[in-house]
């Protein structure tokens, strides 16, 4: 795997700021948990907990997925891949567990915005993926 002190100064920081913009949405999406889901069960400041460290990692893993991929280390981008999806599903996994007594429709927009944060991570990757072999 990569170690952080085999990434160059700027991938460090590159790194460090796309999982600190992805804590950012935590911010976000707790705000939209306590608003909307705490009718149904599920607590915001335990999806806060749970969400904050995930967030960071799932920062770190796919970034770490770029930096693989750009190096040509496919295993080892797998591994990454899979660890910044089991942060992304966490948090998820959370809230359908503690929401499950939402109605239908409040259900299928929690599924919904899940499915469209999945599709728009999967984009943001492949984007990041190309300028990085791009630039060398």
């Amino acid at each position: 795997m990569t170690s952080p002190k085999a990434l160059t100064p700027r991938q460090r920081f590159w790194e460090r700021l796309f999982a600190s913009s992805v804590l950012l949405y935590t911010f976000a999406s707790t705000y939209i948990v306590w608003k909307t889901l705490t009718k149904y069960g599920a607590h915001w400041w335990i999806f806060f907990l749970i969400d904050l460290p995930t967030s960071w990692c799932y920062g770190i893993a796919t970034s770490r997925v770029v930096i693989g991929i750009a190096r040509k280390r496919i295993r080892e981008s797998t591994k990454w891949g899979w660890i910044a999806a089991i942060n992304f599903a966490i948090p998820q996994i959370y809230i359908l567990y503690y929401a499950h007594h939402a109605s239908k429709k409040a259900l299928l927009i929690f599924a919904f915005v899940i499915t469209t944060l999945a599709l728009f991570s999967l984009y943001s990757l492949v984007t990041q993926i190309r300028k990085s072999r791009k630039s060398g």
